[in-house]
């Protein structure tokens, strides 16, 4: 049978991408993380990590074990915590996916803050504007802006949010600004790849419109710089770029015109997921971060 010390060890090694550096990370020596590790693959009866000469990766197998040991861990740990058989600081990693919009607006400015009341807790983020399969691709939280349709996660909203047209006043200077929903087949767009179908409302209407651009951009911050810089009419989410509107370096053209305007920010975690001290305590950073803003 196996120990909790040798479920932990199992972690330091995939953590640590080796046996030498977890050795060195738990104060053992690389000979008793091998022996852990062959003795926890003994009693699965399976491999959990394939490993040659060069490098070592985890197996199928090995792979399910490790989110899973990892969640079970923490949960035990929050539970010697809560009646003091456990030093209080937050440890371990925390895998958060995000727009780009949302780290580089809110996140970041406030990281080092963040990092400095959790020194022991490390952030592994992935930032991009692409769907991203929170369980698939491993990820602890998911920071999402729009309607949801993936009812396999938790959800928590964390902030109010809606999508606009938008343009800087030098390409307005230069194209002029549209007054109807029909304008916009005259205008240039800077898009990203999915907004290329849009609607719009109209009354009771609703009116399908198929942008033509020459600039499409799958980063949600250089789309706002190409906007800023006149390049085109953008659809933005209002939070992400109310610097750029407060500064007029952007006009909001055709309010309440989209369809499904409606974006609001939310926190998302796998469904199985265990509660722990460190996404809650991420859920109450990213919180703060949003009702900061709103309120201004």
């Amino acid at each position: 049978m196996y120990s909790l010390c040798d479920l932990e060890t199992f972690i330091a090694i995939v953590e640590n991408q080796g046996v030498v550096v977890a050795a060195k990370a738990q104060g053992l020596s690389p000979a008793t993380v091998s022996h852990r590790l062959n003795k926890l693959e003994k009693a699965l009866n399976t491999v959990l990590i394939f490993r040659d000469s060069r490098r070592m990766r985890l197996s199928p197998a090995g792979e399910v074990f490790y989110q899973r040991a990892v969640a079970i861990l923490e949960a035990l740990y929050d539970a010697e915590h809560q009646i003091g058989a456990r030093g209080s600081a937050i440890s371990g990693v925390l895998r958060v996916t995000m727009p780009p919009w949302v780290f580089s607006k809110f996140v970041l400015p406030a990281l080092a803050a963040f990092e400095s009341h959790y020194p022991d807790l490390k952030l592994d983020f992935m930032i991009t504007d692409q769907f991203v399969n929170v369980v698939d691709d491993a990820q602890d939280v998911a920071i999402r802006v729009g309607q949801l349709t993936d009812s396999n996660l938790l959800s928590r909203k964390i902030a109010r949010n809606s999508r606009i047209l938008c343009a800087s006043p030098t390409y307005l200077a230069k194209h002029g600004a549209p007054k109807s929903i029909t304008d916009l087949s005259n205008h240039q767009w800077v898009c990203l790849p999915w907004q290329r179908q849009l609607k719009f409302k109209d009354n009771d209407r609703v009116i399908n419109h198929s942008v033509t651009t020459q600039l499409t951009i799958s980063n949600s911050d250089n789309m706002t710089q190409a906007a800023v810089a006149g390049l085109g009419i953008a659809i933005k989410s209002r939070l992400a770029i109310q610097d750029e509107l407060a500064a007029g370096q952007l006009v909001e053209i055709l309010p309440n015109t989209l369809m499904d305007d409606d974006a609001p920010v939310w926190f998302l975690k796998p469904q199985n997921s265990l509660v722990t001290r460190k996404t809650e305590i991420f859920y109450e950073f990213m919180k703060s971060l949003f009702d900061d803003a709103t309120k201004e």
